[in-house]
């Protein structure tokens, strides 16, 4: 099942190092969609909704943000979609304490995907979680039914030095 992790995460680096090395060349990353909208501006706004309803637990904006595919891989290695992400930040076992991100930079645009990487930091309290401290994350948002929704995510924790 870890080799199966692994080999998950390896693909998801390896199709967004791709999408993002193919489209640098052919598409801006504060590119406006069709509609005159900055792409850039809507992604990274939802980016701070997604962590601001995880931090206060509210899982009404969590459905209405997340893709029905969503799935997230966490930091040690776990895969959760998006039922299992929604009942974990509802979890009472453990209270998030803060998570804020740093650093968002959109890294590819199209008219209906868009990757971002943040420096997303996390301090819980209670339960068993030991990830605490800053991750790496990649995030996807795809455009569905016109708007903009979280499709998938990936995250490790960087190492201290």
């Amino acid at each position: 099942m870890r080799y199966l992790r692994i080999v998950f995460l390896g693909a998801v680096v390896t199709a967004a190092s791709l999408s993002m090395a193919l489209g640098q060349s052919a598409q801006r990353p504060k590119r406006a969609g069709s509609s005159g909208e900055n792409i850039t501006e809507t992604v990274s706004v939802l980016d701070h909704v997604w962590l601001d309803a995880a931090h206060n637990r509210d899982t009404s904006t969590m459905t209405w943000l997340f893709a029905d595919g969503f799935v997230e891989v966490h930091a040690g290695g776990e895969i959760v979609n998006k039922q299992q992400q929604i009942d974990q930040i509802k979890n009472p076992k453990g209270e998030l304490v803060e998570i804020h991100p740093d650093d968002i930079q959109v890294r590819y645009v199209s008219p209906d995907v868009v990757f971002l990487t943040d420096t997303t930091t996390l301090q819980w309290r209670g339960g068993s979680r030991t990830d605490n401290g800053p991750h790496r994350v990649i995030r996807v948002f795809v455009k569905q039914g016109g708007r903009w929704r979280a499709a998938a995510a990936g995250m490790v924790l960087i190492a201290k030095p």
